[in-house]
């Protein structure tokens, strides 16, 4: 039995789902401009364009974001070709480039959990085990899943990751049922130093309650 996401009222928005209105919660703890499905496109090669509208367009970082409760309501095929700038999501603020990599699309799932890291034989506080997050890059005819990590004064992302595949109509990608989006809703990597804005927006979008009597 699927269950039916419930549209919340938040910031003046009338979003698809509670997650999509706690990440917009955790945006706005850190300082993150964003916008909620400003527009949709046609993405693919022909013969295989599909309409898409993503969730959420951030301006500053130029990151178009898709949010999604679990894996398995991932579309690989459409989100893949949204990642091909040729003839996927357009870049509204001019391509986002690390290391030579055009980042294309984050992937946020559920609210990471965090939690302090306490050194065994002091006892002492030495930092946070730091949610990781999905983000797909283009490099060279190549599209890449690579991570993305929030931290006070932004978007900490490494692009370099494992291939998903080429720019051709088709995803060569063997590994596809098992290694997509492995990242998404929190990964393990530690984090050099105590964010607490960070952490703080991961809690606060965790525990956000809003308003009685949404429609489900």
């Amino acid at each position: 039995m699927s269950i039916r996401a419930i549209e919340t009222g938040y910031a003046g928005h009338r979003f698809r789902s509670r997650l999509e209105a706690r990440w917009a919660v955790f945006f706005d703890k850190l300082g993150i401009r964003w916008e909620y499905e400003p527009q949709g496109y046609a993405v693919g090669p022909d013969g295989k364009r599909k309409p898409y509208l993503p969730d959420f367009w951030l301006p500053k970082e130029k990151l178009w974001v898709e949010v999604k409760g679990s894996e398995d309501q991932l579309d690989v095929e459409l989100l893949f070709h949204a990642a091909i700038p040729h003839f996927g999501l357009p870049n509204p603020a001019g391509p986002h480039t690390i290391n030579g990599h055009q980042v294309r699309l984050l992937i946020l799932g559920p609210i990471g959990r965090v939690g302090a890291l306490v050194d065994s034989r002091t006892e002492e506080h030495v930092g946070y085990s730091q949610p990781a997050h999905t983000v797909l890059s283009f490099r060279k005819g190549d599209v890449f899943e690579g991570t993305a990590c929030f931290f006070a004064n932004g978007i900490d992302i490494t692009p370099e990751g494992g291939l998903v595949g080429n720019d051709g109509p088709d995803i060569n990608w063997d590994t596809r049922g098992s290694q997509w989006g492995n990242w998404v809703g929190g990964g393990g990597l530690i984090s050099d130093e105590c964010d607490e804005a960070a952490h703080a927006a991961y809690r606060a979008a965790r525990s956000a309650r809003f308003e009685h009597g949404q429609t489900p």
